[in-house]
């Protein structure tokens, strides 16, 4: 098995049987050289799987690419993965090789790949069918070497079905498939990366020591469903760690405040956004500005968490609620109790 992976050595920290299923996976994908597809929610580590395959294989002394699929124009996505010609488009004025080539004899890491236009995807499937690149604006088929891994944490085969996601590519990337686990699923895993988290926050804050956290904090976080995986709980750490002084201990107290300033986010509420045909623009914008104040007000029950949740002044929120108020219905506040903290 792929010791280290129990020990954060590739940057993956756990000891429950979803992660030990995982390692074992990982073994199969690193002997097998094999496309392989890594499906799972978002901040679960996904990428780190990928590189751990990669370091484990006997392709670890070559190139690791990572690219986002997703984050970069389909006119540029082709150009950046398979390279251009001199000339192919405003702008080229030299040949340059693309990603495919810089990975050659290693792996290529394709995020989001579900964010890929079909146009692409059939030229991706081109370069999988014959193990060969051709710049945008050439004619020459380049050889190269690379093994391909992708990620999505999307689902392919309903987006199969809606026409989005060639089958056919599929296929090809998904020979091996491996799913990242959500954070709520290995919740035995959190005081290890609570631990380790601290450890990487104090090292790049330049900390002499990481600071130490209470274990009923811990207890806290181990209780929280973390919807954003494992990088929701990463930074989490990284504020608490951020927060304290040399020497100074973690409290549950800051843990609660920390989770509850996410909470006020993830639960944010359905704002009005229809714009009425008897609107005008300052009508429209009361309406959100009410909504909102209404929500945080409930959720942290003060008038000045509501402002800090919101990043206002507490007496400019104030001014903004009482004008929206009497303008959408003529109840306005003159500084009553609910106003009193």
């Amino acid at each position: 098995m792929t010791s280290g992976l129990l020990f954060n050595s590739n940057g993956i920290v756990g000891n429950s049987p979803v992660m030990k299923a995982l390692d074992c996976q990982i073994d199969i994908a690193a002997r097998n050289d094999l496309t392989v597809l890594i499906t799972g929610e978002s901040g679960t580590g996904k990428e780190l799987v990928a590189r751990a395959i990669h370091n484990c294989s006997q392709r670890a002394a070559s190139p690791f690419i990572t690219f986002n699929c997703g984050a970069i124009t389909e006119s540029l996505l082709e150009s950046e993965l398979f390279g251009y010609e001199r000339g192919a488009f405003t702008g080229a004025n030299q040949d340059r090789s693309g990603l495919f080539e810089a990975a050659n004899r290693g792996t290529i890491f394709l995020d989001e790949i579900g964010e890929m236009s079909t146009a692409c995807q059939v030229k991706l499937l081109r370069v999988l069918q014959e193990r060969a690149v051709r710049h945008v604006g050439g004619h020459r088929e380049l050889p190269v070497d690379v093994r391909v891994i992708t990620a999505t944490n999307r689902d392919v085969r309903q987006e199969i079905a809606l026409g989005r996601f060639r089958q056919d590519l599929f296929y090809r990337i998904a020979v091996l498939t491996i799913s990242t686990p959500p954070l709520r699923e290995r919740a035995s895993d959190i005081p290890l990366l609570v631990e380790y988290f601290l450890g990487e926050a104090a090292r790049e804050m330049k900390r002499l020591n990481a600071p130490r956290i209470e274990p009923t904090a811990i207890a806290a976080l181990s209780m929280y469903t973390w919807p954003g995986n494992v990088r929701q709980l990463q930074h989490i750490i990284e504020r608490l760690v951020a927060s304290t002084r040399d020497r100074e201990q973690i409290t549950t107290a800051a843990v609660h405040q920390a989770l509850q300033a996410v909470n006020l986010f993830e639960n944010s509420p359905q704002v009005p956004m229809i714009f009425r045909e008897d609107d005008s623009l300052e009508e429209f914008l009361d309406r959100i500005v009410l909504a909102l104040y209404n929500h945080f007000r409930a959720l942290t029950g003060s008038h000045s968490q509501a402002a800090r949740a919101l990043r206002i002044s507490r007496s400019t929120l104030y001014q903004r609620v009482d004008r929206a108020r009497e303008r959408t219905n003529g109840n306005g506040v003159s500084g009553g109790n609910e106003w009193e903290d």
